[in-house]
């Protein structure tokens, strides 16, 4: 028990140097509110890499595209083709330790040109270097992250049936120039308690290094920490047969003390088993800024709604994905669709 204290302590300590982070969420929180600090099965935390057992896969890659579109919009030229976001990248386990390359594509100021289209593109590169050790029913981890943004203006799009050709060729064959100041390095600390076979707790610090930071307050220490937490139902039957479902619940609070980043996410999932190693999933889930810890439990048009609906087997996923702000169901203008994959060896 006291060193679990001393690592709250220690946590609570390096918080007061960090400011907000990058985030690398796995496929399977997407869908529930990109909840899931404490679940075992996301990698939102470096602590889970203590409870993978011999038979995890060693190496996952994974691809999504996502896009944030407005139905006004839909009717112009490529109207379908709007805010479009680009993810690849891939994990790879050892032990105790996993090492993450990913790459964010994303496309900014769209503008129409007497061709197509014209945008800003960005690539965000990110290196993730995760640990985790097991002792008992804790779980402790350490992140170290790093990256940079590239940027390229003229990113232009024909708008005809050469437009898809003009997007790959521009995104990965084209000369990007680094964006100035866009470097980050963030260095964080987990603590995960498996309280029985059902309920998780978690606590973290992930956040970008703020060398310069002299602010010593108990308010600013508490900058930076996250709390979750993860409910899962039993897997199994009392006789030792597969549960037809199996229903999960997580609530995270991101950056507790920082007003600019505070966050609150929930989300719930149902999961159909068809087998031990083949599934399909079923989620919706909820996540809003908070500008003050008082607003933490209430609910304004600025939070926005999650759903999806995955398939999962030992070696790949697959899930389709819908975002709705609050403030657009009054009209339906605005929402996120994405499509993810990920395959596991």
């Amino acid at each position: 028990m006291k060193r679990v204290i001393l690592v709250l302590m220690f946590l609570s300590f390096m918080s007061g140097a960090f400011a907000s982070s990058e985030e690398i969420l796995s496929l399977s929180i997407l869908g529930m509110g990109k909840a899931g600090l404490a679940d075992v099965s996301s990698n939102s935390n470096p602590a889970n890499i203590a409870s993978r057992s011999e038979d995890d896969p060693s190496l996952r890659t994974y691809f999504s595209i996502q896009e944030d579109l407005e139905i006004d919009e839909l009717s112009s030229s490529l109207g379908f083709f709007q805010y479009p976001t680009m993810r690849l990248g891939a994990q790879v386990y050892g032990s105790n330790l996993s090492l993450t390359l990913n790459n964010d594509s994303y496309l900014e100021d769209r503008e129409y040109t007497s061709d197509g289209l014209e945008y800003t593109g960005y690539n965000k590169f990110i290196l993730q270097l995760d640990w985790g050790y097991k002792i008992n029913n804790f779980d402790f981890g350490m992140r170290l992250k790093g990256g940079s943004v590239t940027r390229r203006s003229n990113f232009e799009l024909r708008s005809n049936f050469f437009f898809l050709t003009d997007y790959i060729v521009n995104t990965f064959f084209s000369n990007y120039t680094s964006l100035s100041n866009s470097d980050f390095f963030s260095l964080g600390f987990a603590l995960r308690f498996n309280a029985n076979d059902n309920l998780s707790l978690a606590i973290m610090s992930d956040s970008d290094l703020d060398l310069s930071s002299s602010d010593d307050t108990i308010y600013s220490y508490l900058q930076g920490i996250s709390l979750g937490a993860t409910y899962t139902s039993n897997l199994y039957t009392s006789t030792n047969q597969l549960n037809p479902f199996v229903y999960k619940f997580s609530i995270d609070i991101l950056d507790i003390g920082d007003e600019d980043n505070r966050e609150l996410r929930f989300g719930n999932e149902i999961r159909m088993q068809l087998s031990n190693n083949n599934s399909i999933a079923f989620r919706a889930g909820y996540y809003e800024d908070k500008e003050t810890i008082a607003d933490l439990f209430t609910f304004s048009d600025q939070g926005v709604t999650t759903y999806a609906i995955a398939y999962d087997s030992n070696d790949y996923a697959a899930s389709l994905l819908l975002y709705v702000p609050i403030d657009s169901y009054s009209d339906f203008n605005d929402f996120t669709i994405g499509l993810s994959f990920e395959f596991r060896f």
